[in-house]
């Protein structure tokens, strides 16, 4: 008995313990730490996750359970459309209008990147999109916007999605780093790199082909060797390898295609991966190796008798499969069969293009300006009080755009004049041509020809070594650095550039910087505060007061210019 009365006492001290422990483990923070940063699809996340989505339901703890309905959206591969008809029922009855567009949002993605339902898709963009209007939260409004203009894209509106991806690029490409969370850094670049890819994909449908190239190659850099992106690398690397297919450089592109289509296909984008595959496939045809392109138009189908899918620009894949079959009278069953798919492949298409179509403009488009029509109305009731607001601000606007069109005139002028000063080499900082027969008497402090010799040698080194880039530099440092001092290096700069010592340092970064503008358009990207930086400047005020007096235009002014001769939005 005494030993039984032991065994309970431990029993109790044990459970009391084993149950403390799980109740401190199961906290939220607790359980998603377990899952927070698994890939998405990770069926090992989902029994944590379960676990959160029951301890949400117990304490019927709303915005919990709105997000472990989230999370099991993300990782459960098999039961997506089920979790997020789950978060859209609580977002409706609980949440406010950015939840439920958001979850709305999800649902399309779903239904666009897995199962390539178009129409489901584009009916739960278009209800995320009217929870999206008026919202603060710019981030995801202009995430649905891009995903309205991949649909326009489908559907061969190429002009229109253009400019959503433009918007999408612009306004990702907008927001400081500094003041991002590092989540949100990751989610602004990626929408960025998304928003340009499609951009990319658009131009080269457009036949833009340098703007296409220019943007593959400026995606492919900017995620090269970085392991979170690197789905988003190899779309890049897809597009390239596209590029260099339509230049029949046909050896390369075999090669980019090549190496994109291992992480595509990890990733199950069947869509991309079968662009991969018709163009490896005409590269086989080029190269008349008939058997690859066999096994790669092969694999398109297998994509499209599996998904149902298929996109416009592959499916004539099956005009050589069929003709193959039926030149050779090897197969007359397969020839029956990749006749079928083609009229299969053809359905499919002509059914989604008239739904989504029609759809997209009467629920996106025709909103869109029946929302700008109410706009007009409501301004019509106050036309009264705008009449006279606008008899006395058109003055103002009149006068405005009138000193504006003598200011770009100006702009215009000073850019042209410096861009010709940088073309016909007279953009440097040069020694003042002197007549050396002729003694300067009238400088006391003038220096022997051995000194002024050496100084010069010294000081093209320092300029060819970019020194002057070092922040803070003054007089003194640079004179110990050549070996002289502060006096004889300032009496050189006088006499031999014509100017002092803090203008001759100036010119100096304002000319590098300017020359990485005009020949490296990544440049153009910078904040003024990065190039001021870039070019041993301090002070971002400081950095355009110089740019604006050694190259008569404002920074700001020049990269606009620039940006408009290159055709960079």
């Amino acid at each position: 008995m005494k030993k039984l009365n032991y065994f309970l006492v431990l029993f109790s001290a044990f459970s009391h313990l084993l149950f403390s422990q799980q109740k401190k483990e199961r906290t939220f923070s607790e359980i998603r730490k377990n899952y927070e940063k698994m890939t998405i699809d990770d069926m090992d996340a989902m029994p944590y996750v379960k676990l959160y989505i029951q301890k949400a339901k117990s304490e019927n703890n709303i915005p919990k359970l709105i997000q472990g309905y989230r999370d099991g959206r993300q990782f459960d591969y098999h039961n997506k459309i089920k979790y997020a008809d789950s978060a859209i029922a609580v977002s409706l009855k609980h949440g406010a209008s950015d939840d439920i567009s958001k979850d709305y949002l999800s649902k399309g993605i779903i239904h666009y990147f897995y199962q390539k339902k178009y129409k489901l898709a584009l009916d739960q963009y278009l209800k995320a999109y009217q929870y999206s209007k008026g919202s603060e939260d710019k981030y995801h409004h202009y995430k649905v916007i891009y995903h309205l203009g991949v649909v326009k894209e489908h559907l061969g509106y190429y002009e229109e999605a253009l400019e959503h991806f433009q918007d999408c690029v612009t306004f990702y490409s907008s927001k400081p780093k500094h003041i991002l969370h590092d989540n949100e850094k990751y989610n602004y670049k990626k929408a960025y790199l998304n928003s340009l890819h499609q951009m990319t994909i658009v131009n080269r449908y457009l036949k833009n082909f340098t703007k296409s190239d220019s943007l593959s190659r400026l995606g492919y850099q900017l995620t090269l060797n970085d392991h979170d992106f690197d789905l988003e690398n190899s779309y890049f690397l897809k597009c390239l390898g596209i590029s260099k297919f339509h230049k029949k450089n046909y050896a390369e592109a075999k090669k980019d295609l090549e190496r994109a289509l291992p992480v595509i296909l990890k990733r199950n984008d069947f869509a991309w991966a079968s662009v991969i595959y018709y163009h490896l496939g005409k590269i086989s045809e080029a190269q008349n190796n008939i058997g690859e392109a066999i096994y790669y138009y092969s694999e398109i189908d297998k994509i499209f008798d599996k998904h149902e899918f298929i996109l416009p620009e592959v499916y004539r894949s099956y005009h050589y499969l069929i003709e193959y079959y039926k030149n050779k009278n090897i197969d007359e069953t397969k020839q029956l069969y990749y006749t079928n798919q083609l009229l299969k492949a053809d359905s499919a298409i002509s059914k989604d293009y008239p739904y989504l179509s029609s759809k997209l403009h009467k629920d996106y488009d025709r909103k869109t300006l029946i929302d700008q029509k109410e706009d007009i109305e409501r301004a019509d009731k106050r036309k009264i009080f705008l009449a006279q607001i606008l008899i006395f601000s058109g003055t103002i606007v009149i006068g405005f755009l009138i000193v504006r069109y003598i200011k770009d005139r100006k702009i215009k002028k000073q850019y042209d004049m410096l861009q010709k000063r940088i073309s016909d080499g007279t953009y440097i900082v040069k020694d003042i041509v002197q007549d050396e027969t002729v003694e300067d008497t009238s400088r006391k402090t003038s220096l022997t020809p051995e000194m002024s010799i050496e100084i010069r040698e010294k000081l093209e080194k320092f300029e060819r070594e970019k020194q002057f880039l070092k922040k803070g530099l003054n007089e003194k440092d640079v004179a110990v650095k050549l070996s002289t001092n502060s006096h004889y290096l300032s009496v050189y700069i006088n006499e031999h550039k014509g100017m002092n010592f803090n203008k001759y340092i100036a010119e100096l970064r304002i000319n590098y910087i300017t020359n990485l503008l005009n020949t490296n358009n990544m440049y153009l990207r910078f904040t003024i505060e990065a190039l001021a930086k870039e070019c041993g400047i301090a002070s971002r005020q400081n950095f355009s007061n110089l740019f604006y007096d050694i190259n008569g235009i404002r920074p700001t002014d020049y990269i606009k210019k620039r940006k408009q001769e290159l055709g960079i939005s």
